[in-house]
């Protein structure tokens, strides 16, 4: 979150609130993460539906790096997005942020779970593990795609903002 340094000078304003190549550069870059994780879910998806349970090894190394890209992914829109309208935005901006935020936590604690649930996955759980893997995966792109068109919105209401 964005604090006041020790000085007690207001650090300088988030790029949510400065020009609007700076907010397009947001933009993109949630584009980017959202994208490169739904490739990963999709292509995990596409041997899990193969029932290749042969590629039990590979699922899990390409879900260790998912895990990571999603971690990283949830610092950049917390720091970038939600913290600043949280701290500068319109109240019902506000609002709508802290949700967000609210609903990202529970999403990446269930994300955890799963991922921690399979880590050691031996092929007589494949069926299991396929139930379970198929609906998060489902569960999270539909989770990726509404909360990337809902930061899109809090970024062009933070560009009338500034105008």
């Amino acid at each position: 979150m964005i604090m006041a340094k020790a000085d007690g000078i207001p650090p300088a304003p988030p790029l949510l609130l400065a020009s609007a190549e700076a907010r397009r550069a947001l933009a993109v870059q949630a584009e980017t993460y959202v994208a490169r994780a739904l490739v990963s879910l999709n292509r995990a998806r596409a041997l899990v539906e193969a029932e290749r349970s042969d590629c039990i090894d590979l699922l899990t190394a390409r879900r260790v790096t998912l895990a990571a890209h999603l971690q990283d992914y949830q610092r950049f829109k917390h720091n970038n997005i939600f913290d600043p309208v949280m701290l500068f935005g319109l109240s019902s901006s506000k609002v709508v942020a802290r949700t967000m935020k609210v609903d990202c936590l529970a999403l990446g604690e269930a994300f955890a779970a799963y991922h921690t649930r399979w880590l050691r996955l031996h092929t007589s759980e494949w069926q299991r593990y396929r139930e379970d893997m198929l609906s998060t995966v489902h569960s999270l792109s539909v989770h990726l795609d509404a909360e990337l068109r809902a930061m899109r919105q809090l970024i062009m209401i933070s560009d009338f903002q500034q105008r």
